[in-house]
């Protein structure tokens, strides 16, 4: 009798194994919405992550500078690969391309360069990039993965979301953001275009500079680096007297926060 019982009830637990077709195709759906769902957050994370360590790295230029320039008692440049609204892109002041081995053919171009220009005076202190000089170098254009100014990234130099008349709350420089990225300026403090570069003295005062390597007075080396990705915009401003904070634009409050 049991063996009946048994036999019967076999068919029953069959039938309730598994999933059916629809049911399965109910959970691909699903899967299907969640993840589209998900995507876009995921690769604003990633976007975010490569925005902040772009800023960070300008931040770090102008920092590792500073510091190279009172330990070595040299002069040093940072040079920004910057568009030009002529077209092209920037280079050392007289035009020598940033690139990641200085006199080396077809060596890739970098984003921000430091150069270590020399005792002020020396025979070698022009303000270009000459070969034996050393350099640091940030951003290389191209390497495998996140590239700067490309569209494979979405890093840009200039504003995206923040208003054009915006500037950041330490940049005093300018009234609105530049196009191209940059609010220094040259040792006269001449309007637009903008410099791309600022030279930290020996005591680690940065002041302005221009094509001549002609520098300007204390207090002429402030100004600010502007940069976007899609979903956020960043200043990175440098004081007069060689302080950096980095700034974030926050869309809800219309304002720049540390």
């Amino acid at each position: 009798m049991n063996g009946d019982v048994f036999e019967k009830a076999a068919p029953a637990n069959k039938k309730t194994a598994g999933f059916t077709l629809v049911e399965a195709m109910v959970v691909v759906a699903i899967m299907g919405i969640v993840m589209a769902a998900a995507i876009p957050n995921v690769t604003r994370y990633f976007e975010t992550g490569r925005g902040r360590a772009a800023a960070k790295s300008v931040a770090d230029a102008f920092n590792i500078a500073r510091a190279q320039a009172i330990r070595t008692g040299n002069n040093q440049i940072v040079f920004f690969r910057l568009p030009r609204a002529a077209g092209g892109f920037s280079g050392d002041v007289n035009g020598t391309p940033l690139t990641s081995a200085v006199g080396v053919p077809g060596a890739p171009t970098v984003e921000v360069l430091i150069l270590d220009d020399g005792r002020p005076g020396s025979a070698l202190q022009n303000c270009q990039i000459d070969a034996g000089e050393q350099t640091v170098t940030f951003g290389r254009s191209d390497q495998i993965g996140p590239e700067w100014g490309t569209a494979n990234d979405g890093i840009t130099w200039g504003p995206n979301l923040a208003p054009i008349v915006t500037e950041a709350p330490d940049d005093d420089a300018v009234n609105a953001i530049p196009v191209l990225g940059s609010s220094f300026r040259g040792p006269n403090g001449a309007a637009p275009p903008f410099v791309s570069w600022v030279l930290f003295r020996p005591d680690g005062i940065p002041v302005a500079i221009d094509n001549f390597c002609a520098t300007g007075r204390l207090g002429s080396g402030g100004g600010t680096i502007y940069m976007n990705t899609a979903n956020r915009d960043y200043a990175i401003t440098l004081s007069p007297l060689g302080g950096v904070r980095v700034h974030t634009w926050n869309t809800a409050a219309a304002g720049w926060t540390l």
